[in-house]
């Protein structure tokens, strides 16, 4: 995520618009590589094949990048959150007066490592704690704690509540927002509690009245 102040209004990016126009540039230019190959007095099939695959994939990176943008204005008491893609566009507005605390929370993430093998990596992220809800702000997860940290210090500054990092609200935030397997991997984790003990913790935490209490 990427975040610039103009005028103390606080703005924060996620994949560019840009972005998407690099990959339609490239989409065509591997389109014209297809053509090309197959007017050439010998056809390469497999340089083809490639050439189609590859316009493929970029055209369908082009198309799905999701490009995400969020306001914090002071002088609004707003924070404007937008997404789009192509078709779709969708926004969303939440009043200072709703936001309890700004939080970073711990989860986790699958990657590839060198053996070609799926395994879970720690990542952050920033997320806005509402009366009932919580909003996650980044969808790109940070792979640093440090950068996360850093971000919501100055989201918290313009926003003026509390900046909290624990376990506890990652738990629970996790809970809510239905992904109770990473809530409970988290709770065994960071606490040392039984699985069965976990998902009690885990549960407990994702109620609504245990929210309105926080």
């Amino acid at each position: 995520m990427i975040s610039a102040a103009r005028n103390n209004v606080l703005i924060l990016r996620e994949n560019s618009a840009w972005l998407r126009y690099v990959f339609f540039a490239a989409t065509i230019g591997m389109l014209i590589l297809a053509a090309n190959t197959f007017n050439a007095p010998e056809h390469d099939v497999e340089k083809i094949i490639l050439s189609l695959s590859g316009a493929l994939l970029l055209g369908f990176c082009g198309f799905a990048l999701p490009v995400r943008r969020i306001v914090i204005d002071p002088l609004c008491r707003t924070v404007a959150i937008g997404d789009q893609r192509i078709g779709k566009a969708s926004s969303e507005s939440i009043g200072f007066d709703e936001i309890k605390r700004v939080l970073v929370l711990t989860t986790s993430e699958s990657v590839e490592n060198l053996q070609g093998a799926e395994v879970q990596r720690q990542r952050w992220c920033i997320a806005l704690a509402l009366d009932r809800r919580t909003v996650q702000l980044n969808r790109n997860l940070y792979v640093r704690k440090s950068q996360a940290l850093r971000e919501a210090t100055r989201i918290q500054q313009v926003l003026g509540v509390d900046l909290v990092d624990s376990a506890e609200e990652s738990i629970a935030a996790l809970a809510q927002g239905g992904r109770r397997v990473e809530a409970v991997v988290l709770a065994t984790r960071v606490s040392g509690k039984s699985t069965g003990e976990a998902k009690a913790f885990a549960d407990d935490h994702a109620s609504p009245e245990r929210a309105r209490r926080r």
